[in-house]
């Protein structure tokens, strides 16, 4: 079988972001595919003898898959994010008149693949394509997201100065991730004596950008958050390392006594399978699909209750066994998860596009 995957994220911002590790991932497994033969490209003219076009990612409002399709093509759609939360993602003129464009390109793709079944459900709710062509096909860590002894640790400890006990957060900061929440929380946390030491650990490149004299809605998020650790005195109790390569966020993710996923609403939540499988103990929102990837494996709190997610702060962070277990239980969770079951289905899906 001959497969054309569009690779333009692996060429273009997206490279760093999720779309761009689903894409290399995609095309690193299907290479090792023997029955298969990948045909790369970002303009159709590249390529011949495809059976079937892969585009993995879908953009709401920029229109980038075409209506005329010579030959059969299947399109991931990660989420619809941008619709669930419209008010936060305002849209002009032109981003209205390219998703008209990309909804109507969609209608004679043969299947759209996306990341979880609360994804799905969106799809169906903004997208209006038939259900049983909507195939939700779960993501996985990368194998390098595993336990790691001391000798490798230390050093990004020591690097970071990054303390004995500490929360982690890795990601981006818009409205959807709900950081000012987290920071409320663990304002209280410190307050209490047991606790004072305690640190938070944004990761990513976001949280050390000078946003102030920037308008734009998408940014309003952060600038609430760098203001409330700045009024509430925080900057010395929370470390923001900025971007870190890949394995020195390994490390972090080994290093943390629990990861927390504060989202109002994920397509899937990749980071929370990334701490799983550094046996990181994990609490999170209970937000679109994270439950589904997390499992029995994490502890959840409701959006609109701070005590709740203190009160599991105060319990994980003051519980070695409770913290063992979580590990534990993140392990097994996060072994359910592999790249090669994706891909196996993903395949599946290119099989039952080209025989209807």
């Amino acid at each position: 079988m001959k497969i054309g995957l569009n690779v333009t994220p692996l060429h273009s911002g997206h490279r760093l972001r999720g779309i761009g590790y689903y894409t290399r991932n995609l095309l690193t497994y299907l290479k090792r595919e023997k029955d298969l033969e990948v045909l790369e490209f970002t303009k159709l003219s590249e390529i011949k003898g495809a059976q079937i076009i892969h585009y993995p990612w879908f953009d709401l409002f920029f229109h980038t898959l075409p209506i005329l399709k010579p030959i059969p093509t299947i399109i991931t759609v990660h989420d619809t994010i941008p619709l669930v939360f419209s008010k936060q993602y305002p849209v002009g003129i032109r981003g209205k008149a390219n998703m008209y464009l990309q909804k109507l390109a969609l209608k004679n793709c043969k299947f759209i693949i996306t990341d979880s079944l609360s994804s799905k459900k969106d799809i169906l709710k903004y997208l209006k394509f038939k259900e049983e062509k909507i195939i939700a096909i779960p993501l996985a860590a990368d194998p390098k997201f595993r336990i790691l002894q001391d000798p490798v640790l230390m050093p990004i400890r020591r690097k970071y100065n990054l303390p004995e006990k500490f929360i982690m957060y890795a990601g981006d900061a818009n409205a959807i991730k709900n950081l000012p929440f987290l920071v409320d929380v663990f304002r209280q946390l410190i307050s209490e004596s047991d606790f004072q030491e305690i640190k938070l650990v944004l990761v990513g490149g976001v949280f050390l950008k000078n946003v102030e004299n920037i308008n734009h809605p998408e940014l309003e998020s952060l600038k609430m958050l760098n203001r409330k650790i700045r009024d509430y005195g925080l900057e010395d109790k929370i470390i923001r390392p900025g971007n870190v390569d890949e394995d020195e966020l390994v490390a972090f993710f080994n290093l943390a006594t629990v990861y927390i996923q504060p989202s109002l609403y994920e397509g899937f939540g990749l980071p929370v399978l990334q701490a799983f499988a550094c046996g990181a103990p994990v609490i999170s929102s209970n937000g679109g699909s994270l439950p589904e990837v997390g499992g029995q494996a994490a502890l959840y709190f409701d959006l609109s209750n701070l005590n709740q997610l203190k009160s599991l702060l105060v319990d994980v962070l003051g519980d070695k066994s409770l913290r063992h277990k979580l590990s534990e239980l993140g392990l097994k969770q996060a072994g359910r998860f592999s790249w090669e079951k994706t891909v196996r289905q993903t395949i599946e899906v290119y099989r039952r596009a080209i025989t209807k």
